[in-house]
């Protein structure tokens, strides 16, 4: 093998693997990536059936410290976590679901007493939200009606599904489901999604842009020098 065949060897393998890399993981990864009407990528939906009356989260990071629920693509390690989220909520049953974002300290005060399950933690399987891990806080207390309190930072209720989008800010905030006509147990589908970073689909086009070229580019200076390679063999066997 010739320094010059083993040279195009050489850069040839690095730029094919260099663009397709660019191509493949930043570039159509992203572009393909399933997406809503409003550009939110979400998980599938998570069954929450639990007897107590209130289901609450006091860490927001949840929405986002766990991206790869909604995101299969590599790209957003590299990028800032999201400030958009979305919730989306349909009760099981005919009642109406409640979904709110408040402070936690004005959550803790308002379930005060208040039997109430919390998400703690929870584990994904690509889209699918799998286990969930629940603290069970037991209480007697009856919830005043949710939609009548003013201390939401954002809230919807009503029949059917319920979405609730909030731009994440500095703080301690906790999400609240419940249902609104009764002190029954909460039984919703639930969804969490992201708003894709903005920079994320300009990358993926330069990535693209980049990568193809490269990947080109590499894949014909291997076959020439594979070709030069095995003429030089030819020209002159070993003895």
């Amino acid at each position: 093998m010739t320094d010059r065949s083993t040279k195009l060897i050489a850069f040839g393998i690095i730029a094919a693997v260099a663009g397709l890399f660019l191509v493949v993981w930043t570039g159509l990864g992203t572009l393909t990536e399933d997406r809503d009407a409003d550009g939110y990528l979400m998980s599938n939906p998570l069954t929450i059936d639990r007897t107590s009356p209130v289901v609450v989260s006091n860490d927001i990071g949840l929405l986002r410290g766990h991206y790869e629920c909604v995101s299969e693509d590599s790209l957003v390690a590299f990028l800032a976590e999201p400030d958009d989220v979305r919730l989306i909520g349909t009760a099981a049953g005919p009642g109406e679901l409640f979904v709110g974002i408040a402070p936690a300290n004005t959550v803790a005060a308002y379930l005060d007493g208040v039997a109430h399950d919390e998400i703690t933690d929870w584990e994904c399987d690509q889209h699918n939200i799998t286990p969930v891990e629940y603290t069970v806080h037991e209480g007697s207390a009856v919830p005043d009606a949710p939609s009548a309190q003013t201390f939401w930072t954002m809230s919807v209720s009503g029949t059917g599904q319920q979405t609730l989008d909030w731009t994440i800010e500095s703080g301690e905030w906790a999400v609240v489901i419940m249902h609104t006509d009764g002190p029954g147990g909460v039984s919703a589908d639930v969804r969490f999604g992201a708003l894709a970073p903005s920079a994320m689909m300009t990358i993926a086009w330069v990535s693209v842009a980049v990568g193809l070229p490269l990947l080109i580019a590499g894949s014909v200076m291997l076959f020439i020098g594979i070709r030069r390679n095995r003429r030089t063999t030819t020209h002159h066997p070993d003895h």
